[in-house]
């Protein structure tokens, strides 16, 4: 029932905002003169630009027709004119053909157009199925209005009423009969605004929605996939051949750039398997698989959940796309006698799979799974030099993935979830010294996912960079002598052990003030702003601990010890526990921080936030001590 409810609010969870009378959307290139004059976005003040209307209009032959204009107020909403439109298919001599697109400026009382020089536009393929059309609008300033209009140059992909910028009038309209070839197209809606326009059912072949005045959808920290997230009208195509997730599965292992793939020759694999059959567990003969094929090949940046070059030739080459790639580790599992399968998913970038609605349109990956109990699963992708065997990709947990299981003929939707806290500990031993300083040692012991990202940051930033990601940028803080042990074994946690010395600003000769919370990595609050639009995904139970002990100096004592406090929320899920000791010229300091759950409705956020702002003023309490 849990995951049946997350399913739904990622579907429902957006904004209630009220509707009003807008503006009719305009033929192209008539203009209101008091959208020309328009200075700021009625209903969200601070926009920088905003979309005046968008207006889609689907029909089964023709495909879709869509005209879309937008208002810029300053120059940070200039970046609005930069425009990328999916093409579905080779359509690329159509869709320029069919391309209009103008920029209107008002100046001085005159109307100055200036139409788009079609030759400026570009195409990139993005895959096997679809590419892009690019293009930047000329003469964009402060005050300028731009359209484009298009058609016939997608297939059925979900119209979304909300972007990055808001919008004021969005329109759908869906003309597709049924018939043989289409099959049935239903249109489902994932709003919580009122339609302005609402004709027809929704089992209609001939609809139309329509939504006013739409807030925008910012980045938010801890934000689940955005796509699914923005209110959206899905296209849902019922076709008999793939209307549910057995069908799609049988097609994907028959087809020939997926499931064919499946059955290969590498060169060289007979000395990776037989070295491979004599480890002695099946934890220690996956982590070899994973990491002879994540060390030898070179991802090409591709997300794909099938071959284009072909695995072998991937192999030889050493670069290959993710398919390939995670292909070539199935291959040599099961060569090995580990019982693993092909799994299709969706990263949340590119919108996640929906275990209700049977579609190959979310699929965006090819990896590997491994159910090693009723309780444990791996999920193995071997394009991130990051990632480990034993944890899920961080991009793909609280989603659903795509097994094919063609020996048991199953091919059904998992749920995948990482249940095991993922835990980050802190151990400081330091002396404090009179006049202000402190000198100690530290360790960091960082499991699963912290230890994949503190690897990445290491590896990526450099030392220096990632000594002051240590020490939270706090210039009164030197760190030396920095080691990290384990990094190549993924079944240990990271270690990191360094030494460091502190200037206690503030202190004099009779007062000494420190803060306990050094080195916990937890960042800034990420639950400052007092409005929440997006569920809160923190994909794994991310928990901390910190453990100090200092040695006060001789003549001194604690004057100001704060209180050992345990702080809960509403709902039980998260509890922040510190416990405080003075004893024989030291303090004891004990932080604990417990996440049970990992995913909250975005109606939670009151409390959530309520509850960070709490821990985060516990976490800089000082102490201070005072000579005698």
């Amino acid at each position: 029932m849990y995951k049946l409810a997350i399913t739904l609010t990622i579907c429902l969870s957006i904004f209630f905002t009220k509707a009003q009378t807008v503006p009719p959307a305009e033929p192209y290139g008539k203009v209101s003169q008091a959208d020309l004059e328009l200075k700021a976005c009625d209903f969200e003040k601070d926009a920088n630009a905003e979309v005046l209307f968008d207006v889609g209009y689907v029909r089964m032959r023709e495909g879709m027709e869509r005209h879309t204009r937008i208002k810029i107020f300053n120059d940070f909403g200039k970046y609005a004119a930069n425009v990328r439109i999916e093409v579905f298919g080779e359509l690329y001599s159509r869709a320029a053909n069919d391309l209009e697109a103008e920029t209107i400026n008002f100046e001085n009382g005159k109307i100055e157009i200036t139409p788009l020089d079609k030759k400026s536009v570009f195409f990139e393929k993005t895959d096997k199925y679809r590419s892009a059309m690019i293009f930047a609008l000329p003469n964009v300033k402060a005050g300028s209005i731009i359209e484009y209009k298009y058609k016939g140059i997608t297939g059925y992909n979900d119209w979304y009423f909300q972007g990055s910028l808001p919008t004021r009038y969005s329109e759908i309209r869906m003309d597709v009969p049924p018939s043989n070839l289409a099959g049935k197209v239903t249109l489902i809606p994932h709003v919580k605004q009122s339609f302005v326009k609402e004709i027809g059912k929704s089992d209609d072949w001939d609809q139309t929605r329509a939504l006013a005045n739409v807030h925008s959808l910012p980045d938010e920290p801890y934000m689940s996939a955005r796509l699914n997230t923005l209110q959206r009208m899905e296209f849902l195509v019922t076709l008999t051949t793939i209307n549910t997730w057995e069908k799609i599965g049988k097609l994907l292992v028959n087809a020939d750039d997926v499931g064919m793939g499946f059955t290969i020759n590498l060169n060289d694999e007979a000395n990776i398997i037989k070295y491979a059959k004599n480890l002695k567990s099946d934890n220690e003969k996956i982590a070899f698989i994973f990491d002879t094929v994540k060390n030898r090949m070179k991802w090409d940046e591709l997300l794909r959940f099938y071959t284009t070059d072909g695995t072998a030739r991937a192999w030889n080459k050493t670069i290959g796309n993710s398919a390939e790639i995670n292909i070539m580790v199935f291959h040599l599992l099961k060569k090995t006698g580990i019982k693993a399968y092909p799994m299709i998913v969706s990263n949340k970038k590119d919108g996640v799979i929906n275990p209700y609605l049977p579609s190959i349109i979310p699929f965006s990956n090819l990896v590997v799974y491994i159910p090693v109990d009723s309780v444990k699963r791996y999920v193995l992708d071997a394009t991130n030099k990051y990632n480990l065997y034993n944890t899920i990709p961080p991009d793909m947990l609280n989603t659903y993935g795509l097994n094919l299981d063609e020996s048991n003929n199953s091919y059904k939707t998992i749920f995948l979830e990482n249940t095991e806290p993922t835990i980050q500990s802190v151990f400081l031993n330091a002396e404090i010294k009179a006049g202000g300083k402190m000198d100690g040692t530290a360790e960091i012991t960082s499991f699963n996912y912290n230890k994949s990202n503190a690897i990445k940051k290491y590896k990526t930033d450099g030392e220096e960079k990632y000594i002051n990601y240590l020490r939270n940028e706090d210039n009164n803080i030197k760190i030396s002598a920095l080691k990290l042990e384990n990094m190549a074994v993924d079944s240990l946690p990271l270690s990191q052990k360094f030494n460091f010395n502190l200037e206690l600003t503030g202190s004099d000769n009779t007062y000494i003030y420190f803060n306990t919370g050094l080195f916990n990595l937890m960042g800034p609050n990420p639950f400052m702003k007092e409005e929440r639009y997006s569920d809160i995904d923190f994909g794994y139970r991310d928990n901390y601990s910190i453990n100090g002990i200092y040695k006060i100096p001789d003549g001194y004592k604690a004057e100001t010890l704060p209180k050992n406090i345990t702080i809960v929320m509403p709902d039980q899920s998260i509890t922040f526990k510190r416990t405080i000791i003075q004893q024989d010229g030291t303090i004891s300091v004990r932080y604990v921080l417990n996440h049970k759950k990992t995913l909250y409705f975005r109606e939670n956020y009151a409390d959530m936030r309520v509850f960070y702002k709490q821990l985060y003023e516990l976490l800089n309490e000082q102490i201070v001590l005072k000579k005698a």
